[in-house]
């Protein structure tokens, strides 16, 4: 679907703290965390052989939900002997150590850092590195994929999850650039894979299923879905005119599907596990 209407001017960015309120009404909606930690559970914890004490790296942490997941699900059968998150958001740090703190979980070395990646230099090799939904907001994705490589043990893993091309990336590849100006976040699983192939790594893709509730969306005066709409277009686009506004939700309502009276579309996670060999 195309318009001749555009604004005349990018809506505004969206800053810390309302991308953290966005991104918390998203969490609520979608059921990719249950799916992330079902993949984590069968398919890829059951199949190392670390013998641990483990050292962990969280590229992008976020508010930490999937980071305790994957704690309580590693402390089970490993001890950790550090957990070091890295995100640029201190809204999402604040509410990720409340977290951890109230978790209980018996971490001895457990630290935030608020800052962007590649930064800083770490000095200790570690086992497991995730970069969880973020490789959107690094300019230079390859050079981070061979950053957090060279920072891994032998025999260490990279975890990679990133959305694919279908579900929230179908909005954007419609409506990023026109909203909010440019389309730097436009960046799927696909463009992973293919970077991954000239890289010389062995890897591992999958999907996970996944869908998200956009029911919220298809009502203009839904303030949940309105803050959906902004989360997925990395921008205030409650400022944009009415009819764009508009024609965003008729896209939407476009892919959707019902699902036990729900209006749903896919959101599936691209997942893939990069081996580090001696």
């Amino acid at each position: 679907m195309t318009s001749s209407l555009d604004p005349s001017f990018p809506a505004p960015p969206l800053n810390d703290c309302e991308y953290a309120k966005c991104f918390n009404i998203f969490r609520q909606m979608c059921s990719e965390q249950l799916s992330m930690q079902e993949w984590l559970n069968n398919d890829f914890i059951p199949r190392l052989d670390w013998p641990g004490p483990l050292e962990i790296l969280s590229i992008g942490s976020g508010t930490g939900d999937f980071d305790l997941q994957l704690m309580s699900l590693l402390l089970t059968r490993w001890p950790i002997q550090s957990y070091v998150a890295i995100d640029p958001n201190l809204n999402h740090n604040q509410v990720f150590q409340a977290s951890f703190t109230k978790s209980g979980l018996p971490l001895q070395n457990f630290q935030i850092l608020s800052q962007t990646f590649p930064g800083p230099p770490l000095h200790q090799k570690l086992d497991l590195i995730h970069l969880t939904h973020c490789l959107y907001y690094i300019p230079d994705r390859r050079q981070a994929i061979l950053n957090a490589l060279e920072l891994l043990k032998n025999q260490g893993r990279l975890l990679i999850f990133h959305q694919t091309p279908l579900g929230i990336n179908e909005i954007q590849r419609h409506f990023l650039k026109r909203a909010k100006g440019h389309a730097q976040e436009m960046f799927s699983s696909r463009d992973i894979y293919e970077l991954l192939k000239k890289l010389p790594v062995s890897f591992k893709f999958d999907i996970i299923d996944g869908v998200l509730d956009i029911t919220a969306c298809l009502d203009p005066e839904s303030f949940h879905g309105q803050q959906l709409i902004n989360f997925f277009l990395e921008c205030r686009a409650d400022n944009l005119p009415p009819a764009f506004r508009q024609e965003i939700i008729s896209f939407i309502k476009e892919i959707a599907f019902e699902d036990q009276g729900r209006q749903v579309i896919f959101q599936p996670v691209g997942v893939f596990v990069i081996n580090k060999s001696a």
